[in-house]
């Protein structure tokens, strides 16, 4: 088991609610899910681009890696805007914890697939019962949040 690794994957996870909260605040100050989503993501941009700046990374050469890869490995940066949008327009509607567990469970039926199927480079991990029973907990996890 990767621990270390672990640990900061809870630490990143831990911080998808506060951007959820963080975020429909800003759409209730800009008057616009649509503007708070452009913020949020635009400052996104400017952070990673002083990062790149601050270690030097080097350019890619976006020509040649566009020509010899599929159209699709652009299309990141598109979901992050969709999940952006939904998390500032849904976290005062669902709450935190309703819009984080439903989150998490659609997070853990897309990777079963990926897993299951292979997709997208992921290596194959076949279903099992253990997987399965898992995902049926956090169901019932999440529906017992939004009933009680």
């Amino acid at each position: 088991m990767y621990f270390w690794e672990c640990i900061l994957a809870i630490v990143a996870g831990s911080l998808l609610p506060l951007q959820a909260a963080i975020n429909a605040i800003l759409k209730v100050k800009l008057g616009s899910p649509w503007y708070a989503t452009f913020v949020s993501v635009l400052v996104s941009t400017l952070a990673v681009a002083a990062l790149c700046l601050v270690i030097r990374a080097p350019l890619p050469n976006f020509g040649l890696i566009a020509a010899e890869n599929p159209w699709w490995i652009w299309s990141g940066g598109l979901l992050g805007v969709v999940f952006v949008a939904c998390a500032l327009s849904l976290a005062p509607v669902l709450g935190a914890t309703t819009l984080l567990g439903s989150v998490i469970g659609g997070q853990l039926l897309c990777s079963l697939l990926l897993d299951q199927f292979g997709l997208f480079g992921i290596p194959l991990h076949p279903m099992n019962t253990g997987r399965f029973i898992g995902l049926i907990f956090l169901a019932i996890g999440v529906f017992l949040i939004q009933k009680y």
